[in-house]
């Protein structure tokens, strides 16, 4: 079995895109600038890159999981999930985090060691996915890790402090 899960982008958000590349068109006279042709293709192919190319949010084998370009997690690995209601953007939003083993050998990238209490291993349950994804994804790891959906922690995330 293999299956992946793609992200769903927000509508409103596409047309932030337009209108960026709208407002480039107009403020330069129509390109006779060279500095609007710059700014115009990295528009443009943030947009190609966002809305046209698939962008997968959770790859799930029989063997591993992977979320988004990280390294696959072993099922193995995973001791235990639990669903976390989160403060995001002045908002909760869910999101589903694995918890591995202790001591797993695992390349960690920088997100997942600076995760805002998310966990290392976050699946976001936050309208990015649609509804009927979140629950499939619910149901494959309650399958895979063996253990019923606990019920949402609400954890808040941390400012981190530099010393001076």
């Amino acid at each position: 079995m293999k299956k992946t899960f793609y992200y769903k982008f927000n509508k409103i958000d596409n047309c932030f895109w337009a209108m960026v590349l709208a407002f480039i068109m107009l403020v330069y006279d129509k390109f006779s600038c060279p500095v609007s042709w710059v700014l115009f293709i990295i528009c443009l192919l943030a947009w190609i890159y966002k809305n046209i190319l698939k962008q997968a949010c959770v790859t799930v084998t029989d063997n591993d999981i992977k979320i988004d370009h990280c390294t696959p997690l072993p099922w193995k690995d995973v001791k235990d999930f639990e669903i976390k209601d989160v403060s995001l953007c002045g908002g909760k939003m869910k999101v589903l985090s694995l918890i591995p083993q202790k001591n797993i050998k695992y390349h960690y990238n920088w997100l997942q060691r600076n995760n805002c209490n998310f966990g290392a291993f976050p699946i976001p349950l936050y309208g990015i996915l649609s509804k009927k994804d979140e629950d499939e994804i619910i149901k494959i790891v309650k399958s895979k890790v063996g253990k019923d959906v606990p019920a949402a922690k609400t954890v808040k995330t941390k400012k981190k402090t530099t010393k001076k």
